[in-house]
């Protein structure tokens, strides 16, 4: 079975973040560190918050219960990549 590590989703998820911000032409880069508040640094808006929360369902091939976790620590990068592989590991 592979073990999903936090580090495996925030590489996906800053991949995402960083495709989505070169789609709309900022080419400003993301500041992927796990303190980083995605909504607050303007890396993502509420509709891009939740096309990332299904990016990474569909990737992972799993729902999650994203109900679960705070909703001020759902949009920091550390915070939510923990939540993600933690859920997974759950089976």
């Amino acid at each position: 079975m592979n073990s999903v590590t936090p580090e495996n989703v925030k590489s996906f998820v800053t991949r995402h973040i960083e495709a989505r911000m070169t789609a709309e032409g900022r080419d400003g880069g993301f500041a992927a560190t796990d303190d980083c508040d995605m909504l607050l640094s303007g890396a993502i808006d509420s509709l891009g918050l939740l096309e990332l929360i299904t990016s990474i369902q569909e990737h992972y091939g799993r729902e999650i219960d994203f109900e679960t976790l705070d909703p001020e620590r759902a949009t920091i990068l550390g915070p939510l990549c923990n939540f993600v592989a933690e859920k997974l590991a759950e089976g």
